[in-house]
């Protein structure tokens, strides 16, 4: 095939699976393409039916769209259904299929033929379809530039006298039109010719490979057009309708799309494994997985900071969007100690950080940035909001002087709450401040879902003694953090107020210890005594440990809210 400049991409859609269809829209907004595409919205009912308008009119702002709910106009003659081969009782193995069953799959078939006939080339989607990689229709079809076939996809067989047999390819696949408009298409919607397969169905050891033993003929209104194309291409390209003199061989390899569409895998199961190794995934009949997959590439979008990226125009981020999006995943908070200069950066390359205040000062010495970024102190805001507005970090930020720091699509301005709690859920964005910047930053791994929280560079000791919380202006280099400049001279700052510190920090602990989740501490010669220690070389190298929830913990975990929102009342 030659070099594909621009991509066709088919939706095809009912009334009854719309509310899924509107989850793949969504789902298709939160990526890059990777190349112009055009999308073909094809709904299989009458648009008085259609309640996803909303969806489809923002999805039409952001991307080039072409709807439609007409078909070709071809009728199955009447004596063509009554007078039907396959629907007679037959020894061996038979996967009947009645008229109700069939019309059904002929507007699929339809649809296809359609697209055959006006697009050279086009991937078909389904709404049980997941999109699991940025740049991933280039990707497809830069894959099938290497294709000699007229079908690019997923190659599934069956088990036929006790040997895997290809059958078909699935019918989320990328289709050459010009190939296929070379096949006899319109003919064989009113004439049947020989299954292929039937004379397979008795032999030992075979399975029914599904549309392979629908009956003795073949048609495109008796069989699934991906079974039919698949058999039509052979019988047309080799002169022979026995599978047997056929060149494929099983696929072991399923490129960049995967059908499973008996799938057993849970949402959270498909994306857990397949999110960034494959672009499609076919079979997904939860909506959770294009949910997960949403908060997943809206995530990637925002933390892809690289030029090449910088003038893509996406959505803004949304703080929903990244609940939970790294469960069962680690990330290393980053204090700001003279610890830090022990650090070997080079472990932390390929992690997830959360860094805070001054921490884009380690940028020029490790070329770092962080993944996330938390500030909460207004006067780190009102003597270096043009710094923090220059970091690509996804932000959270205390709702102070919002024009210092700026909206970048990825910034989120945080509101305290006046109670001493841990908050797990920041969909409000509000947070506790627990006297120390490093607890808000918990509080944020806690709601992106991480299961397990490093601690690097929390020395939890400053050098100079003071009033907690006694606003200073430095007149001399800076001991307590990993740069001399970090508050050096001119700069005003807070003598920080360790004993309340360490009581978020236990509380923290608590929360994430009944939830499953652990906080170790990897700072170097640190003074912090709450969390249990490790090196941080150590833990790098074991998996991100999975969640253990008991009944007992749960428990205590809602007992303790109840009673922290007990306080609160009082307080009010």
């Amino acid at each position: 095939m030659a070099k594909i400049k621009q991509a066709n991409v088919v939706l095809n859609f009912h009334r009854g699976d719309q509310r899924s269809a509107a989850s793949v829209l969504q789902n298709l907004l939160r990526i890059d393409d990777g190349m112009p595409c055009t999308y073909f919205l094809q709904y299989g009912d009458d648009w008085s039916t259609l309640e996803i308008e909303d969806v489809v009119k923002q999805f039409s702002a952001h991307r080039n769209v072409v709807t439609s709910n007409s078909l070709p106009e071809i009728e199955i003659s009447a004596q063509m259904i009554a007078a039907d081969p396959n629907d007679s009782p037959f020894v061996g193995l038979h996967t009947r299929r009645d008229r109700e069953f069939k019309s059904r799959f002929l507007n699929w078939n339809l649809c296809v033929y359609k697209y055959i006939n006006e697009l050279d080339h086009f991937q078909m989607i389904e709404p049980d379809c997941v999109i699991l990689k940025d740049g991933w229709i280039r990707q497809i079809a830069e894959a099938s530039e290497n294709s000699s076939l007229p079908i690019f996809g997923h190659l599934k067989s069956g088990k036929i006298g006790g040997k895997l047999w290809p059958t078909h390819w699935a019918g989320c696949s990328f289709y050459n039109g010009r190939m296929l408009r070379q096949l006899p298409l319109k003919k064989y919607f009113h004439e049947r010719y020989p299954n292929p397969w039937w004379p397979y169905r008795t032999l030992p050891d075979t399975e029914t490979a599904n549309n392979a033993f629908v009956g003795p003929v073949f048609s495109g209104y008796d069989v699934t057009y991906d079974y039919f194309l698949y058999a039509l291409y052979w019988r047309e390209r080799t002169g022979s309708n026995d599978p047997s003199d056929w060149p494929l061989k099983p696929q072991e390899e399923c490129g960049p799309i995967l059908c499973d569409f008996q799938s057993r895998l849970s949402g959270q199961e498909i994306v857990d494994k397949y999110y960034g190794r494959i672009s499609l995934f076919h079979g997904a009949k939860d909506d959770l997985a294009r949910k997960l997959a949403c908060q997943k590439l809206a995530v990637r979008r925002a933390l892809d900071c690289k030029e090449t990226n910088a003038n893509r125009v996406s959505p803004p981020l949304k703080i929903e969007e990244l609940r939970n999006a790294f469960a069962n995943e680690r990330c290393i908070i980053i204090g700001n100690g003279p610890s830090l200069n022990k650090v070997d950066f080079e472990l932390l390359k390929g992690q997830w950080t959360i860094g805070t205040n001054r921490i884009y000062l380690l940028g020029e010495k490790h070329d770092f940035e962080p993944t996330f970024y938390c500030c909460v102190n207004p006067n780190v805001i009102d003597q270096f909001g043009q710094d923090i507005q220059a970091l690509r970090s996804v932000k959270f930020v205390r709702d102070h002087r919002r024009e210092l720091v700026g909206d970048d699509g990825k910034t989120f301005f945080m509101t305290s709450e006046p109670r001493a709690c841990f908050v797990e859920e920041l969909q409000e964005q509000r947070w506790s401040e627990g006297w120390t910047v490093t607890y808000c930053a918990m509080q944020v791994a806690f709601y992106l879902g991480f299961s397990e929280v490093v601690l690097v560079g929390v020395d939890h000791y400053f050098t100079r003694k003071g009033t907690p919380n006694k606003l200073v202006e430095e007149t001399a280099s800076d001991p307590n953090h990993f740069d001399p400049n970090y508050f050096g001279p001119g700069v005003k700052w807070q003598y920080p107020d360790l004993e309340r510190s360490e009581r978020s920090y236990r509380l923290a602990r608590a929360t994430f210890g009944e939830a499953g989740r652990r906080i170790y501490d990897a700072t170097v010669d640190g003074h912090l005594l709450v969390f249990q220690k490790v090196k941080l070389e150590d833990i790098l190298k074991q998996p991100p440990r999975v969640p253990r929830v008991t009944l007992a913990s749960s428990l205590k975990r809602w007992a303790r809210q109840l009673k922290s929102l007990a306080k609160f009342k009082k307080m009010i």
